[in-house]
């Protein structure tokens, strides 16, 4: 081993690159590419007969040196991020539907826990600024000691703030309320830094850049079916206990079995993470730890484009969450399958489930296209055709809701359509973008910034729904959720560039060799 190193650094430059990711990745060399790159050695070449090797010297930062790993690993590996996702939007979602139980008279005739006047602005927004701390602090650990380290740290705190909020104590309306808004932004720091590590761990799982955007996306589809799985869970637990006599202890276990539910999946995450440590993407060094530091170091045109992925995922949640996350109270306004009497809608809990789950549905097939064409369309195109499309379907939902709220029918149709634009496109893009765009050595915690922004816009989404409803009604939210998707259309199109514009700077980089310190580190090429 001491002799290859040796011969490595004795190389000329263009054959000690090669040389080097022979060395590095030496058990997945096939015998004729040793026999290539002995050749060269022997008989001397420059840096285009080196480049003719099918594992190319100049690869993709999202190859990492321990790629070496078989093409198993690799494939196996995806399932991290993957199942990562699906816990982030069940722990996102499963709030609005658990404490339903606990504030709904349909059931036992009075609510089990009153909600206190606070709660109604506090427990829905506490995930996410949890999640905005995650997602920073958790997105540069990333890039500082490794993403498999810092991914496991933010699965053990999800863990913990999934269990919280289902050991609440409900004999006191303001502390069982307390502790499930302390249990969310516990459970936002970490089901937040799942977002930036779950998203360059499945980037950084391929051996090139081919591809890299269906990789992501396909780990990114855990988060449509996690929309869904907390309604369909809660009309399981209806439909399966109905005791002959109302009991308090039904919802409470309701409660508790819809929160705890939360720990599984991220649970299931860490011991998949523990058990692929080997695989935990590019070798790190621990030299501008400092977030700051790290990104004064970045081009201005990274920063642009810094701005660009972080304003149009801002502006993407506003919309997403301003509806996705009060779903439940959209469906009641609308009262579909329930009847109104002196404007209230009178419809059991299992309706509204089963509204919100029809809904949350047209989510999926949006984001199986999106995966389709993301490869041949590009992160940018998605976004921009997806902004336009919900631009569209909210302005003719606000016009059909102005004209006639009786067009129940209608309604709920156009309210499905959006759900599909906006997971078609914007959804899979803001969270796809930021993997493919930014150098290795800030990716994680450049993702990790753009998903803060998002999650601002998440926050600000939540808070406005209620007073804007209020004094505007449900048609004023769904004329600003228009205006900002046409903003976002036109931030999109001007910061960001084409996918594959990004690829081809970043298949410039190169693998060196650091004689005086014995790491293969991965930088981008000096221009």
């Amino acid at each position: 081993m001491i002799a290859l190193v040796s011969l490595c650094v004795s190389l000329p430059g263009p054959i000690q690159v090669a040389a080097t990711r022979l060395l590095v990745n030496f058990e997945a060399v096939r015998p004729q590419e040793l026999v290539s790159i002995t050749a060269m050695v022997v008989k001397g070449a420059d840096e285009t007969s080196c480049r003719s090797l099918s594992w190319p010297i100049a690869s993709s930062a999202g190859e990492t040196a321990n790629s070496a790993s078989d093409r198993n690993t690799r494939v196996s590996s995806n399932l991290v991020p993957l199942i990562g996702n699906f816990s982030i939007q069940y722990n996102f979602t499963s709030a609005s539907i658990a404490v339903m139980f606990l504030s709904n008279r349909g059931y036992l005739g009075y609510p089990l826990v009153q909600a206190p006047s606070w709660s109604n602005e506090l427990t829905t927004p506490a995930v996410f600024i949890g999640a905005m701390f995650g997602m920073l602090i958790m997105g540069r650990l990333g890039d500082v000691v490794g993403r498999a380290k810092a991914l496991q740290l933010t699965l053990a705190i999800a863990v913990v703030g999934s269990i919280i909020p289902a050991c609440t104590v409900l004999n006191d309306a303001d502390v069982a309320y307390g502790i499930i808004v302390a249990g969310r932004i516990v459970l936002g720091v970490g089901v937040g830094g799942i977002y930036p590590l779950s998203a360059v761990s499945a980037a950084e799982g391929s051996a090139g850049s081919e591809g890299r955007g269906s990789r992501v996306g396909r780990a990114f589809f855990g988060q449509s079916v996690g929309v869904v799985v907390p309604y369909i869970l809660a009309m399981i637990l209806l439909a399966a206990m109905q005791p002959s006599t109302p009991a308090e202890w039904v919802p409470k276990v309701q409660f508790r079995v819809l929160f705890a539910m939360g720990a599984v999946p991220a649970t299931v995450v860490l011991m998949l993470s523990l058990r692929d440590e080997h695989t935990s993407g590019p070798a790190v060094t621990h030299q501008h730890s400092s977030v700051i530091l790290a990104l004064s170091r970045l081009p201005r045109e990274t920063i642009w484009t810094l701005v660009g992925t972080s304003l149009s995922w801002f502006l993407y949640d506003i919309a997403f969450y301003g509806m996705t996350i009060f779903t439940p109270k959209i469906l009641q306004m609308m009262c579909i399958m329930g009847t109104k009497t002196n404007g209230q809608c009178h419809q059991t809990l299992f309706e509204t489930s089963w509204e919100a789950t029809s809904v949350a549905l047209m989510g999926i097939p949006g984001c199986i296209l999106s995966i389709v064409l993301v490869d041949r369309w590009g992160s940018k195109r998605l976004m921009v055709v997806g902004f336009a499309i919900s631009a569209t379907l909210f302005t003719a939902m606000a016009i059909v809701w102005t004209l006639d709220q009786k067009q129940s029918g209608l309604l709920f149709f156009l309210f499905s359509a959006i759900t599909f634009s906006i997971n078609f496109g914007p959804n899979l893009g803001t969270y796809v973008m930021p993997t493919i765009c930014f150098p290795v050595e800030v990716r994680s915690t450049c993702h990790g910034i753009s998903a803060t922004s998002g999650k601002l816009g998440a926050l600000v989404g939540t808070l406005m729904f209620v007073p804007l409803s209020s004094h505007a009604g449900v048609q004023g939210v769904l004329w600003i959720q228009a205006l900002i998707s046409v903003i976002a259309a036109i931030t999109s199109a001007l910061l960001l560039k084409n996918d594959w514009e990004y690829l081809q700077h970043d298949n410039t980089t190169a693998v060196e060799f650091s004689a005086n310190r014995g790491l293969v580190e991965v930088s981008p090429l000096q221009h």
